[in-house]
């Protein structure tokens, strides 16, 4: 399910002020928004028919009827939003606090991160790492850790793929790719100023560019030639990103089980290849 709720909540961070009024009233009164037409809605939130028709089209949906038809399904199944102070971390909490709301948190991620998940995109994507010659994983910080998970994992079944952790050297890279290529740019941001670089270089080389990112308007998500998008509304306070890693690594755990299940056979075999290397016996 396209979650109009997810959306809308990961949105109003990049959101104008005008949106910011619209999407405050919509997840504050999710029943009555899902009832009203779009003119009703304009006049309640102060705003230009207009101005609503292009917030439902940023967010994903082809018009408003499309928005408020999604809205009043997830209603309907129950699809509440969780509020970010359900999980904030405060000085007061006891260690079994802390452990319910880290779970808690990593849980709402997880569970908005695939509901913000399109399966036509997602189907693509897989097409493009089965077709592409080799595949670049790129990703500064907590993102880079991603994609050497990412690298691991398809390195294990033997389809051609690289990280490298200096940004130079991943500049290199990126110059040096061509259109045969794959590129997987990893930004929870995706304002990174070295990442948003590198995406350039690739778009530059006509190289055919999936971000993981999340789900907001951003250079990253501009450049790209598809969008895996991941939810992860962090703490306040500098814990680092928590929650977007786990979503981040979440995403190439489903690419990488797409991928295994469309080429089974030669997947198959290598797995089971380097299962043996690394126990030294059958069992």
């Amino acid at each position: 399910m396209e979650s109009v709720i997810v959306r809308l909540r990961e949105y109003q961070a990049s959101a104008s002020d005008t949106e910011k009024g619209v999407i405050r009233f919509i997840l504050a009164n999710s029943a009555e928004a899902a009832r009203v037409n779009i003119h009703e809605l304009a006049r309640q939130t102060f705003v230009s028919a207009a101005t609503v028709t292009r917030l439902c089209r940023k967010i994903g949906f082809q018009n408003y009827k499309d928005y408020q038809r999604q809205l009043a399904c997830e209603l309907v199944l129950k699809k509440e939003a969780r509020m970010d102070s359900d999980f904030e971390i405060t000085k007061d909490d006891s260690l079994d606090v802390l452990v319910n709301k880290t779970f808690s948190r990593s849980i709402a991620s997880l569970d908005d991160t695939r509901n913000l998940l399109n399966l036509e995109v997602l189907q693509k994507c897989t097409d493009l790492f089965i077709q592409a010659e080799s595949i670049t994983f790129l990703g500064v910080g907590a993102s880079l850790l991603v994609a050497k998970d990412a690298y691991l994992k398809f390195m294990r079944i033997k389809k051609r793929c690289q990280v490298y952790e200096d940004q130079d050297t991943q500049m290199v890279i990126a110059r040096n790719m061509n259109p045969a290529e794959l590129g997987v740019v990893i930004s929870y941001s995706g304002k990174t100023k070295a990442v948003v670089e590198f995406a350039n270089i690739l778009k530059e080389n006509s190289v055919p560019i999936i971000a993981i990112t999340g789900f907001a308007e951003s250079p990253l998500t501009r450049i790209a030639d598809y969008n895996l998008y991941v939810s992860a509304t962090e703490y306040h306070f500098k814990s680092g990103k928590l929650a977007s890693r786990i979503s981040q690594l979440s995403i190439i755990d489903v690419l990488y089980l797409s991928y295994i299940q469309k080429t089974r056979e030669k997947s198959t075999d290598a797995l089971q290849n380097t299962y043996l290397i690394k126990t030294g016996r059958e069992e």
